[in-house]
């Protein structure tokens, strides 16, 4: 009995020796897996963007294509949504989207940078008085638009200062049934997305 209990107490004393060791590997295992999950967006070769940009001009407001099961552009995406993208490089120019829409039904905005993530989001219901007008650029062009600005008037559009020089705006409208999806289509079309000029 005396003879076990000094094994166990021996076999317990080299196993905690190597304690600190199996604490570091896992430590390790951990930071290298976040590391490695947080630089995927920016390391995979065809991302959102590169599949975008083989599909969509700049500068234009472009209604996706559901496309077969497995075989679609953006996988992944509701299906009782109509998806429309305007992709956008502010070395061309500022982009400016404007719309006016008529409280029907419900329209999500997100604006990305190049590597998807969402910098900012909103919904037509938060327009001004039904009015879209949402300029987004970098900081020479914002501080050269409101270098423009009247000192007496407050700006009516949104200005977004993008975090990257490419990105694109995913706009979404509900089709809730499949008869209302030329109504969420039209809804997305009545949208401009344009250049523009310095």
């Amino acid at each position: 009995m005396r003879m076990s209990l000094n094994l166990k107490i021996d076999w317990l004393t080299r196993i905690s020796g190597w304690t600190p060791w199996f604490a570091g590997i896992f430590v390790i295992a951990g930071l290298v897996h976040i590391a490695s999950v947080l630089a995927m967006p920016m390391l995979a070769p065809v991302d959102a963007f590169a599949r975008l940009a083989n599909a969509t001009p700049l500068g234009q407001l472009v209604i996706l294509d559901n496309g077969e099961p497995g075989k679609e552009l953006l996988p992944y995406e509701d299906p009782a949504a109509v998806i429309a993208v305007c992709r956008y490089d502010l070395s061309k120019g500022a982009i400016r989207l404007k719309a006016n829409f008529d409280g029907e039904g419900l329209v999500l905005m997100s604006f990305r940078n190049r590597f998807g993530t969402a910098f900012y989001a909103m919904t037509d219901r938060g327009t001004s008085r039904g009015q879209l007008d949402v300029v987004i650029a970098n900081r020479t062009q914002l501080d050269a638009i409101e270098a423009e600005d009247s000192e007496d008037e407050v700006p009516s559009d949104l200005r977004l200062l993008s975090p990257s020089a490419e990105g694109f705006v995913m706009l979404r409208a509900l089709a809730l049934e499949p008869g209302q999806r030329a109504t969420a289509e039209a809804r997305l079309k009545a949208i401009s997305c344009e250049i523009e000029q310095d």
